[in-house]
C-alpha cells in the first residue's frame, strides 16, 4: 500500500510538471506566471505566489494550503493587477503623464529653454492656491487686485462694483466683489465660502482658492485648503491688525483665549498637506510711518519664526511688501493710483513684486500613476446625467471611463470631462486668449504646450485638476458632497471604514486636555462626522521626549494629551467613510478633529483599521 500511494504521489507530481508554471507538493499550490515580471514571491495562508520566476524543484516542500482554488485565482489576480500601470491609460498618454513631472525644475530655472522637439516641450503647470489669513487682512481686496492686474477682469465692472459699493457704504470693498459673489457676503463685507478663479501668470495656470477668514468659517476653509497646492498667506501690517491675527490664545491672566486666525491658518494648511507660501504683508501703505521697513522686518522675522517652527522650509518662504487697495506692488507694470507709495518702497526693497513671487513656486508633482481618486464638492443634475465638481486628487479619467462611487457604492459612466481654465476679459468663455493679448507681466511668446494642445489629453482630467464632470447611469440623489470616484475593479478601490489609527498634532492652546472618548468632529477635504477617541496609543512633546519628561521614549497608553504635543491615537467615527493610509492618498489620509468650534488637532492616518 505505501508503494502504491509513493507511486500515485509520483505520477501525480509528473502531470503537474506538465503544465508549464504551476508546481504541486505536499498538499501545498504554487503558481508561477510565466509571461508577468513582478518582483518577489508572496506568501499568504499556506499559498505562494512566484510571479515571473521558473516553477520550484519537485522536491520542494510547501505548506498545506488553506484556501480554494477560486481564491487562489483571485488573489493572483489582484496582486498583478495591483502592480500594473494606470488602468486603461495607452502607453502614449502615459509618456505624456510623465513628462509633466520630469519638467517639474524648469519653471524655476531658465524657463524658456524649450528644446526644438515639439514632444518635449515643457508642459504648463496647474497649482492650486489658497487665499489665507485674519479676518479683515484684506485677502479678497488682494485677489480681486491679482484678477485685475492679470486682465481677468475689466476696469469697466470695477467702476460699476464702486459705485454699487458706496451706495451700500462700503466703497473700499469693490475689489472684493470680484470674488465675494453672495449678496450677504457684499452686505455684511465678510467672505463667508470658498471663491474658485481661474486665472494665467507667465508660469503657471492658478486655481485660486479665496478662503474665509473669520473664526465662524473655519470648516470652508479646510475645505478650501484640502485642495490646495501653496498658499498666499495675507498678513495685515497696521498696528493693531497684525497682532490680533497673530495672538498666541492667552490672556493676560495667562488664561486660554482665542487664537487669531493667522496663527491657526498656518498649522491648518500645513497638517493639510501646504509646503509653499508666499506671505503678503498687506496695508502697508496704512502703516505708521507709510511703507515702514522696520514694520515690514518685524513682521517677517515673527511670521518666518512661527513657519519654520511648524515645518515650512525658509526656501519655499517669500515675503512681499503690497497695498491691495492701491495696487503698489502686486504686478510691476500696473498703473497705481499711489505713485509715491512705489518710489517710497523702492528706496529699501528691490525684491520681486506678488505676481513674480507666485511665478517662484516649485510645480507640485502630480500622483498620475496611481489609482483614481476624485474628491466631489458639489452636485447637481442636468438633464438624464447627474453633475459633479470636484479635485482630482491622483490618477487620470477620460470621457468614456467607468467608475464607481464610493462609499454608496453605485457605478457610473463618464460622459463629459471639463478642466477649469483662465478666461481673459473679452475673450470666449470657452478658449483662453492668447498672453501677449494686454498684461505687461505677460510674456510675448512661449515654447510651452497647454494640455488642451495634446490630442491624447481631450477630454480628460489629470491628477492636480478641478474638474466638472457629467455622469450617467447613476441617480443624482445618491451622490453628495464629500464621495470619492474612483476605478470599477476592486483591487484600485479604496477602503471603506469607520476606524483608524493616526499620528496627531495637539494644538498648543487647549481649553480642555483631550482624553480617551473624548468626542469631536472628524473634517477630511469637503465633508464632516462625529468621531470619538477611543484610545490613545502614545505620546510625546514635540522635538522628543515623553509628554510626562519620563526619558526620551514616547508614553503608552497616556491618560491624557496636552496642547503641544504628537501623539498615536485611535479613532472611530459615526459612519462609514472612505479612508486611506496618508502615504498612499495625501487627501484621504488628512483630516483636522474640532471641538466647541475649535481647532484641536490636526493628524495623518497611519492604519486603517478593520
Amino acid at each position: 500500500q505505501q508503494q502504491k500511494q509513493q507511486q500515485q504521489q509520483q505520477q501525480a507530481k509528473n502531470n503537474v510538471k506538465k503544465q508549464p508554471g504551476v508546481s504541486s507538493s505536499g498538499g501545498g499550490i504554487s503558481v508561477a506566471s510565466a509571461g508577468t515580471s513582478v518582483k518577489g514571491a508572496k506568501k499568504a495562508g499556506g499559498i505562494s505566489f512566484s510571479v515571473g520566476k521558473p516553477s520550484p524543484p519537485p522536491g520542494l516542500t510547501v505548506e498545506p494550503a488553506k484556501k480554494s482554488d477560486a481564491q487562489i485565482s483571485n488573489e493572483n489576480n489582484t496582486d498583478v493587477e495591483k502592480q500594473a500601470p494606470i488602468p486603461n491609460i495607452p502607453p502614449n498618454i502615459l509618456a505624456v503623464l510623465r513628462s509633466l513631472n520630469s519638467n517639474r525644475g524648469n519653471n524655476n530655472s531658465n524657463h524658456n529653454n524649450a528644446t526644438n522637439n515639439t514632444n518635449t516641450n515643457i508642459i504648463r503647470s496647474h497649482l492650486s492656491l489658497v487665499i489665507l489669513g485674519h479676518v479683515d487682512a484684506g485677502k479678497s481686496t488682494l485677489t480681486g487686485r491679482l484678477l485685475l492686474a492679470l486682465r481677468h477682469v475689466s476696469a469697466r465692472l470695477l467702476q460699476k462694483y464702486k459705485k454699487a459699493s458706496s451706495a451700500i457704504g462700503k466703497s473700499s470693498f469693490a475689489l472684493a466683489w470680484f470674488t465675494d459673489e453672495d449678496e450677504s457676503e457684499r452686505e455684511r463685507g465678510v467672505t463667508i465660502d470658498i471663491a474658485t478663479k481661474h486665472v494665467r501668470t507667465p508660469k503657471f495656470d492658478f486655481t485660486i482658492l479665496d478662503a474665509p477668514g473669520h473664526k465662524d468659517f473655519i470648516p470652508n476653509m479646510i475645505s478650501g485648503t484640502a485642495s490646495a497646492d501653496c498658499g498666499l498667506l495675507v498678513v495685515a501690517a497696521t498696528t493693531g491688525e497684525f497682532e490680533a491675527g497673530f495672538a498666541r490664545g492667552t490672556d493676560a491672566s495667562g488664561t486660554c483665549a482665542t487664537v487669531g486666525q493667522t496663527r491657526e491658518h498656518v498649522v491648518l494648511s500645513r497638517g493639510l498637506g501646504v509646503t509653499q507660501f508666499v506671505v503678503a504683508v498687506n496695508k502697508l501703505d496704512a502703516a505708521d510711518p507709510a511703507w515702514s521697513k522696520d514694520r515690514f522686518e518685524y513682521i517677517r522675522s515673527m511670521v518666518l519664526d512661527f513657519l519654520k517652527a511648524n515645518g515650512f522650509k525658509e526656501k519655499k518662504i517669500t515675503f512681499v511688501p503690497v497695498s491691495g487697495l492701491t495696487g503698489v506692488n502686486v504686478s510691476r507694470d500696473e498703473a497705481t493710483e499711489d505713485q509715491e507709495g512705489w518710489k517710497t518702497l523702492r528706496k529699501w526693497y528691490k525684491g520681486p513684486t506678488l505676481l513674480e513671487a507666485l511665478d517662484g513656486f516649485t510645480p507640485a508633482k502630480r500622483e498620475f500613476e496611481k489609482p483614481l481618486r476624485t474628491i466631489v464638492t458639489d452636485v447637481s443634475s442636468e438633464g438624464k446625467n447627474a453633475t459633479v465638481r470636484g479635485r482630482v486628487v491622483q490618477g487620470f479619467v477620460r470621457a468614456g471611463d467607468g467608475i464607481v462611487v464610493l462609499p454608496v457604492g453605485d457605478e457610473a459612466t463618464v460622459v463629459r470631462v471639463e478642466r477649469g481654465k483662465a478666461v481673459k476679459e473679452g475673450a470666449s468663455p470657452y478658449s483662453f486668449a492668447s498672453p501677449n493679448n494686454g498684461g505687461g507681466s505677460q510674456p510675448q511668446q512661449s515654447t510651452e504646450k497647454d494640455l488642451e494642445d495634446i490630442p491624447e489629453l481631450q477630454d480628460c482630467a489629470l491628477a492636480g485638476d478641478i474638474v466638472e464632470m457629467s455622469l450617467s447611469g447613476i441617480d443624482p440623489a445618491r451622490l453628495s458632497p464629500g464621495c470619492v470616484l474612483c476605478h470599477r475593479h476592486s483591487s484600485l478601490r479604496p477602503r471603506v471604514r469607520r476606524k483608524f489609527e493616526a499620528r496627531v498634532l495637539v494644538m498648543e492652546r487647549l481649553a480642555v486636555p483631550i482624553i480617551r472618548g473624548s468626542q469631536v468632529l472628524l473634517h477630511m477635504h469637503s465633508i464632516d462626522v462625529p468621531a470619538v477617541l477611543s484610545r490613545l496609543v502614545s505620546s510625546e512633546k514635540r522635538g522628543g521626549g515623553s509628554a510626562n519628561n519620563h526619558g526620551n521614549k514616547p508614553r503608552q497608553n497616556p491618560r491624557v494629551l496636552t496642547g503641544g504635543v504628537t501623539a498615536t491615537v485611535e479613532i472611530t467615527l459615526s459612519e462609514r467613510l472612505v479612508i486611506e493610509e496618508s502615504n498612499e492618498c495625501k487627501a484621504l489620509g488628512r483630516f483636522v478633529l474640532r471641538r466647541g468650534g475649535d481647532t484641536i488637532a490636526v493628524g495623518l492616518i497611519d492604519k486603517v483599521l478593520d
